[in-house]
């Protein structure tokens, strides 16, 4: 088949995609192209669901998704998974109706927002068809998209995120905890604000231990057989490195005194801190305090199950999981991790929100959405309906004074964004391939750290 046939039908299938794109907002785009759009109400419009393209024959689409109308009302695109959307699952999608009716209403109807539901991940998720419609339909890209923060590098590398830094309120920024100030940041610029997060931490059985020591060397001490997941981790998507190591390995690696550039994110691999690290999982091992299952398990799902099922003393969860199954667990404590000499700094995951809109009035209505969104009594409420954890002190506060919110707190404090870089893949398969041999007994401590460094 020729060259130019095959630049035919690549262009006719960029063509579909406008199209695609575009007629998914036309049902509230195009009367807001015409017409005055009416103030919010409390029941605002229901998502679009845009499907991806299927058939590569119709015309250009006309921008129809980033309008302005003549009576000065502006309407946004949000592009934004199921999940987080008035389409997800009571209460919080009711309440995130409400939250977008309430800032239509404080706007006095001069900005509305449409969410346009995009799958999380993969072929038509959220960063592809953000960086396709960059590259051949910009006129259809959305004001406002929320990614997870995995995906914030590639996008970032893309130049499709505009610089918050002018934009959102000093307080909603220097309010945040400093892992979410830190997961938006590129190149001395911020791009993106984590709205919600998870992070690790520890269960222990309050019927076999009174306390769980903070440390390795307590965990040996008091013979704590405890379990984290140590197999390489699944990657959700492309842009996520297939080379990864669990943010359970990370914490203890960073415990240990390995370090994350604060300024890079850039993650260092180090011989003292590896040799530490790789030492326990050896004695651990032979001592019998570190399940053989351990090496098999791929997520914070398999070690709880482990946990469940009387496999261990102690287990790392998320906070997420622990949120939504503490009921059926009432003989379960909760903890940090345990690291070298301190407790491990958890790592973070999340979702975040950044502005696409290259227009400065179009900029500074989505920024004062996000605004909205990131108030305290706002984002604290959506993410205790959601089951998330918020990323500001003050909208956590809205929980109310409990234990675990005063834990959460502390956490979320210590916490340490995840690792970026080109070169991050290459050192954290270095990481995992010595984790592996030694958790399979294929080499000592020392001669998996020295290989890990060549």
């Amino acid at each position: 088949m020729s060259r130019d046939v095959l630049r035919g039908r690549l262009w006719l299938r960029v063509i579909w995609l406008s199209l695609g794109l575009a007629l998914a907002a036309w049902t509230v785009g195009c009367n807001a192209a015409n017409t005055p759009v009416q103030p919010a109400t409390a029941s605002p419009r229901p998502p679009t669901r845009t499907p991806p393209p299927t058939r590569p024959d119709a015309p250009a689409a006309q921008p129809t998704i980033a309008v302005t109308t003549t009576s000065g009302i502006i309407s946004l695109t949000w592009w934004t998974p199921e999940f987080i959307s008035p389409k997800a699952s009571a209460p919080a999608g009711p309440l995130l109706a409400k939250l977008l009716a309430d800032f239509e209403a404080a706007q006095d109807g001069k900005i509305r927002v449409t969410p346009v539901l995009k799958a999380k991940y993969g072929k038509g998720g959220l960063l592809d068809f953000l960086l396709a419609a960059r590259s051949v339909a910009p006129t259809v890209l959305p004001d406002v998209v929320i990614l997870d923060v995995a995906e914030l590098e590639p996008a970032a590398g893309a130049g499709v995120l505009q610089p918050l830094d002018n934009l959102l309120t000093p307080e909603v920024v220097n309010g945040l905890y400093p892992f979410a100030r830190q997961a938006g940041q590129f190149g001395g610029r911020l791009l993106a604000v984590q709205y919600v997060a998870d992070l690790d931490h520890v269960i222990y059985n309050r019927g076999r231990l009174t306390s769980l020591p903070s440390t390795w060397a307590g965990l040996l001490a008091g013979k704590v057989i405890y379990v984290f997941p140590a197999s390489s981790p699944q990657p959700r998507s492309g842009a996520v490195p297939f080379d990864d190591v669990q943010h359970s390995v990370l914490s203890q690696y960073l415990s240990a005194g390995g370090l994350i550039d604060p300024k890079t994110r850039h993650l260092a691999l180090q011989e003292q801190p590896l040799l530490l690290t790789l030492s326990y999982y050896s004695d651990a091992l032979q001592a019998n305090l570190l399940p053989p299952e351990v090496l098999e398990a791929s997520s914070l799902d398999d070690a709880w199950s482990l946990y469940v099922q009387g496999q261990a003393h102690a287990a790392n969860v998320s906070a997420r999981r622990y949120l939504a199954g503490r009921e059926s667990l009432p003989d379960a404590a909760f903890a940090p991790a345990p690291g070298w000499s301190n407790p491990a700094p958890p790592i973070t995951s999340g979702w975040a929100l950044a502005v696409v809109a290259a227009d400065p009035a179009r900029q500074k209505a989505a920024a004062a959405f996000i605004n909205w969104l990131l108030a305290p009594e706002n984002a604290g409420g959506w993410a205790q309906a959601a089951g998330w954890l918020p990323t500001a002190p003050k909208a956590l506060a809205v929980w109310g004074a409990n234990p675990y919110r005063e834990f959460l707190d502390r956490q979320l404090a210590s916490a340490v964004s995840h690792p970026i870089g080109a070169d991050y893949p290459q050192v954290a398969g270095r990481l995992q391939k010595a984790v592996t041999s030694v958790l399979r007994g294929a080499s000592s401590p020392n001669d998996a750290a020295q290989a890990a460094l060549k």
